[in-house]
């Protein structure tokens, strides 16, 4: 009776939302892709993937673990949030312009404008394409301590005695609800490695924009959003950040506090000493605050209005075979082209006043919490009896023992859709992530009746079966790849624990994050780079 009754309102739900999606159906037929489209046959094939997106969306340690990200999400800002910038003029820019959600992040710009040697007079902030090169624009003064070898000769801090000698630190207080377009992943980084995938290929639809324009690349994100009615863009990096096409609009500058002059070494993090090293290291702390949340619910996202690469059957393989990070390469540029036409319809049919959305990342918490850890620990068992009362443990919730239960198919069902139950999906893009997730719970609980069968049901259970119940256990960890298996086991009050966050991390962090301390944190930086290419600090 509680199945039909969910089937009838998944039903009915689906209904209402094929109605008020018709629209973006035309469009994407108006593309000439009749017949392509988001699908429930290609959320059931990404459906691991999927979850994952979920689960790390707006979260700072599964967004830099899988940094790649193939979806787009319509997110609001609450009025009273307050936003940081770092510059160097104490009034407010005109946009776009970057805003930062933590003060370590913005103080990473707040530095004396960037002159050209043979210039020293250079007026203030320059229009987009103009000196500093795009390479400077909206990058730190500092990166980790560089080899000699990395110059910029050109270039030099203005030292007279003009406002943008120095660096100021702006806040701004929300007056109003900001819309975004949330790009998921380290959407932020300037790589080639795919991190730049949604912006570049889905939205601008450029195979050939150059890595490191980054005013140009945000002056085309926004006027794009802009005609879809948003008012600017959100992405991340070594922290979250927002691309505010216009601040006159929705911001109130609350202080322009003048910076201290720059020490030895030089501004930002990873300058000389003591002093650019604890920075850096605050920094990443600061930074390490938002692996699991942004905080003070200061960030919404509707998860109806989720748009992803993973719900279309087009080729997301990486080039570099190597790697496991999908891309966005593969498909034609008319596929793209459809799946930003399906962007632009969802962002336009829900933004505006608050639509009902069901809590995704809310379903997808309650799985891992209820799983990661004892999957993690059964896999590692080394008694039968152990691992007998674990499954048990886990399964008998969803076993029914006074009926017959051949092949415990009903209880298969119960375990899979157990944090399902009351969904009720809103949105086309609703069914495909519902989908998704009950893929991922059937292949957990399948593997767990598998496992229980191995351990519980035959009479000799003995090492042998042991062995083929952890192999079994340890297949399906390597499916779901869970952020959460390589979080460090706890870190001192002078660590954090380290995770390459763009543009800063080595290649072991990556593969092993660790905790480190201020004098640990920058092994390997220049030498076993994580991120490619290496930020632009100058010429060989």
């Amino acid at each position: 009776m509680e199945r039909t009754a969910r089937i009838t309102r998944f039903g009915l739900a689906c209904i209402a939302a094929f109605a008020t999606l018709s629209s973006a159906t035309a469009s994407i037929t108006d593309a000439e892709h009749e017949g392509f489209g988001p699908s429930e046959a290609a959320a059931r094939q990404n459906a691991f993937d999927i979850f994952n997106t979920i689960h790390s969306a707006m979260r700072q340690w599964g967004s830099s673990l899988n940094h790649n990200g193939m979806s787009l999400f319509l997110t609001t800002i609450p009025a009273g949030v307050t936003l940081h910038h770092g510059t160097h003029s104490p009034t407010p820019p005109p946009g776009p312009e970057w805003l930062a959600f933590e003060i370590e992040h913005a103080e990473q710009f707040a530095h004396p404008r960037w002159r050209r040697r043979d210039n020293p007079g250079s007026p203030g902030s320059p229009p987009p394409g103009s000196s500093p090169p795009p390479s400077m624009a909206q990058q730190p003064l500092h990166f980790p301590r560089q080899p000699s070898y990395y110059h910029q000769p050109s270039l030099h801090l203005a030292k007279d005695a003009d406002a943008d000698s120095y660096g100021y630190l702006h806040t701004y207080l929300t007056t109003t609800l900001l819309q975004l377009l949330y790009l998921d992943g380290t959407s932020a980084g300037n790589t080639d490695m795919g991190t730049l995938d949604t912006q570049d290929l889905i939205l601008r639809l450029n195979r050939s924009a150059p890595l490191w324009d980054e005013r140009g690349r945000a002056q085309e994100l926004c006027d794009i959003v802009s005609s879809w009615g948003l008012d600017g863009v959100l992405r991340m990096e070594a922290g979250f950040e927002v691309i505010k096409c216009d601040f006159s609009k929705g911001l109130e500058l609350v202080s322009a506090n003048r910076r201290p002059d720059c020490p030895a070494g030089g501004c930002g993090s990873g300058g000389g000493g003591v002093e650019g090293e604890v920075r850096l290291f605050e920094y990443i702390r600061a930074v390490s605050r938002r692996y699991h949340d942004i905080g003070g619910g200061r960030v919404k996202i509707d998860w109806g209005s989720m748009v992803s690469g993973f719900f279309y059957e087009i080729d997301l393989a990486n080039p570099n075979g190597t790697e496991r990070m999908p891309r966005l390469v593969g498909p034609s540029d008319d596929e793209l082209r459809a799946i930003r036409l399906r962007v632009e319809d969802v962002v336009k049919g829900r933004r505006g006043e608050v639509k009902m959305a069901v809590d995704w990342q809310g379903v997808v918490d309650m799985v891992v919490a209820r799983y990661a850890d004892r999957l993690k620990y059964m896999a590692e068992v080394d008694t039968v009896e152990v691992m007998q009362a674990e499954v048990n443990g886990l399964l008998n919730t969803h076993i029914d023992h006074a009926v017959e239960d051949d092949g415990h198919s009903a209880a298969m069902g119960r375990c899979s859709r157990f944090y399902t139950l009351g969904v009720a999906p809103q949105t086309h893009e609703d069914g495909l992530v519902l989908a998704a997730v009950e893929t991922v719970t059937h292949s957990i609980c399948s593997t767990l009746f598998q496992v229980r069968k191995m351990v519980v049901e035959e009479p000799d259970a003995a090492e042998g079966s042991l062995e083929r119940a952890r192999r079994e256990l340890r297949n399906l960890m390597d499916k779901l790849r869970w952020a959460r298996w390589k979080e460090c086991a706890g870190c001192g009050f002078d660590e954090v624990c380290f995770i390459p966050v763009w543009p800063y991390g080595d290649k072991e962090a990556h593969e092993r994050p660790s905790c480190r301390n201020t004098t640990s944190l920058m092994k390997g930086w220049w030498d076993r780079r994580y991120w490619q290419p290496g930020p632009p600090m100058g010429s060989k």
